[in-house]
């Protein structure tokens, strides 16, 4: 790969599809995943299709304590400057503008700004901001700028962005949209057809995001220490800069701690108070630190699927990284046979942010769980295709169908009893099989997008 090879973002069409619609388009998401490369390029692609011409395109990044000062002095500080620019009033616009506004949750006066200019120039002015916080920017959103903004939510590079890179094959919609239809076996076949000739280059791809995920920087760093002080930065800038920043960490020691200590837990049902009481940490700090973590999208809480008996199931989510290259680095996996034990919920992480990464940016969303009754039967992944109709989905890193996994069907089925299939994603073929009559499909994970 060369150095400065650009890898496309799913999220560039979304974006521009959103402008569309004349409201403020707001991409979220942690640090790192590539937010500040992806409103450069959205800049690229707006002037080279003659929507809005470069000199009528402007960029503020809110990392920039200056520019803050300046607007902490004068609320119309961003306002003056477009128009020294442009040499044109706002109220006489004849031409529209591109405004880019970058970790805006850092100037909190930017918001109210934003509802006045949005309100006096609906067509006129075309805005994009984006933001490290989902309290940040969604609070202040809420507050201000209810009814005129859309949110749009980028993960770390996603597998069929890296799929596509690699392979230079133009994929179709992801499998997820087609469920449920009658022919899933063919459109399996007919979709396998196009990436198996790179399935050792995709084996490969497995390979090396097991160990240092899906950053972009990361991944596409040289060498092994630069992939490392990539991902140490990473660590040490959100601990150290934007959580003390923040005032909400009391001890940043104990907040670290927990921090490591949730990269052992990744797939796990996520108890509070164990992890309280192992940290020696009282249980609402716990608490608090864990919804920093959220809030700022390192976790990624998955929620159980309640049935009638509700006693009888979990009530606990299970937590998942946004990157697990971040949750190896904070564990000291650095090296392939460090994760040997933990390599079926790695696995399990990457698929379901994979899932998550389409479905959370879709106008509707599917509601997705996972499953777990009172015998400990498990589903990882369970989507509801429509009111209580269930896909569900097992991820398994070996090429086989186990048996551990059969029984987990047939709880399902019975509990479920409307369920049409099951999916079971894994590193072997396209295969169908059957459980209590009903089909379960199973796909190579290189298809699972």
């Amino acid at each position: 790969m060369k150095e400065k090879e650009y890898i496309t973002r799913e999220i560039e069409h979304l974006c521009l599809d959103r402008m569309k619609t004349g409201l403020i388009t707001a991409i979220i998401g942690a640090r790192q995943v590539g937010k500040t490369t992806t409103l450069m390029k959205l800049k690229e692609i707006v002037s080279a299709e003659g929507i809005v011409p470069e000199e009528r395109i402007f960029y503020y990044s809110f990392d920039d304590p200056i520019l803050r000062a300046e607007l902490n002095r004068d609320f119309r500080f961003i306002e003056k400057e477009i128009e020294k620019l442009t040499g044109e009033s706002l109220l006489k616009l004849k031409n529209p503008i591109f405004l880019i506004l970058d970790e805006a949750q850092k100037s909190p006066v930017i918001f109210d700004w934003l509802k006045i200019i949005y309100d006096k120039y609906p067509k006129e002015i075309k805005i994009i901001i984006s933001g490290s916080s989902a309290l940040g920017i969604k609070g202040k959103s809420t507050e201000s700028l209810s009814g005129r903004i859309t949110f749009l939510k980028l993960h770390p590079l996603i597998l069929k962005e890296l799929v596509c890179q690699l392979t230079n094959v133009t994929l179709p919609d992801p499998l997820w949209r087609s469920l449920p239809q009658k022919k899933i076996k063919d459109f399996l076949f007919s979709r396998q057809t196009l990436l198996y000739k790179h399935k050792n280059t995709l084996e490969s791809l497995l390979e090396k995001i097991f160990i240092e995920g899906c950053l972009p920087g990361v991944y596409t760093a040289k060498s092994l220490d630069d992939k490392l002080i990539r991902l140490s930065s990473m660590v040490s800038t959100y601990l150290e800069r934007d959580i003390r920043a923040s005032g909400e960490v009391g001890n940043l020691d104990d907040y670290s701690n927990l921090l490591k200590t949730v990269s052992f837990e990744i797939g796990s049902i996520f108890n509070i108070s164990s992890i309280s009481s192992d940290l020696g940490i009282a249980y609402n700090t716990v608490k608090k630190y864990v919804s920093i973590l959220k809030d700022t999208f390192i976790l990624n809480p998955l929620s159980p699927l309640f049935s009638r008996a509700r006693k009888k199931v979990v009530k606990s989510n299970k937590m998942y990284f946004f990157d697990i290259g971040i949750a190896n680095f904070l564990a000291k996996r650095t090296e392939k046979e460090h994760i040997r034990n933990i390599g079926g919920f790695l696995f399990e992480n990457i698929l379901l942010k994979s899932f998550e990464s389409d479905n959370e940016n879709r106008p509707a969303p599917k509601p997705f769980y996972f499953w777990r009754n009172y015998e400990g039967r498990e589903i990882d992944l369970v989507i509801e295709h429509s009111p209580r109709q269930y896909i569900p989905v097992e991820i398994y890193l070996g090429k086989s169908f186990p048996r551990e996994k059969v029984r987990n069907y047939c709880a399902f089925f019975e509990k479920f009893k409307d369920t049409q299939f099951g999916i079971l994603i894994y590193r072997g073929d396209v295969k169908e099989e059957k459980i209590t009559g009903k089909p379960i499909y199973l796909i190579p994970w290189w298809l699972w997008f």
